[in-house]
């Protein structure tokens, strides 16, 4: 997955980059990637070793419904400018970048090594950044049932859902005696 700079000069260079899911099959998150990845853009080097890559990352990925587990897919299709730099210039170039725009931003800055971007680290981070906080598979997603786990978006129980409180039980208990002296 690494893509070659080394021999990088000037102008734009296309890049056009196709993995299969099974390439990152070690992610070990709360996804699993279900379709090709691709990048697709172009490559330059600006200034001096800096490298900047302009590219658009399509991709989908697997993750669980937070409300009935059920699994879903999410398409990603996200555009990446990102300055690579080498680890020797990062924090010289991290530095220029805050005393310029006045706030540290390390968004759009990476490292490369030893001549080569890891094009796969690119698509692993669009892969979390698309990673909603509340995963859904819809927004009218009915989940489990507290009670039987039945999946409400396909199933109905006959589980009765009012809740009492366990902190009441003593009063309730005292309630129902005194209701069947009086009655």
């Amino acid at each position: 997955m690494l893509l070659d700079i080394s021999r990088l000069r000037t102008g734009d260079e296309d890049v056009t980059r196709r993995y299969e899911a099974g390439a990152f099959a070690n992610l070990t998150d709360d996804f699993k990637v279900v379709g090709p990845s691709e990048v697709v853009g172009t490559v330059r080097r600006d200034q001096g070793t800096t490298v900047v890559l302009v590219a658009k990352v399509t991709s989908s990925m697997e993750v669980v419904c937070g409300r009935c587990l059920e699994p879903y897919v999410i398409p990603v299709d996200a555009e990446v400018e990102t300055r690579f730099v080498p680890p020797a210039e990062f924090a010289e170039v991290t530095a220029e970048t805050a005393a310029r725009d006045g706030a540290l931003k390390h968004f759009g800055l990476a490292e490369y090594h030893d001549g080569s971007i890891d094009l796969g680290e690119v698509v692993r981070e669009q892969l979390y950044l698309a990673l909603p906080m509340k995963p859904l598979c819809t927004e009218a997603c009915k989940g489990l049932c507290p009670i039987c786990g039945a999946n409400r978006n396909r199933e109905t129980c006959a589980c009765q859902h009012e809740w009492v409180d366990p902190r009441m039980a003593a009063l309730a208990e005292w309630k129902s005696r005194n209701e069947k002296t009086k009655g």
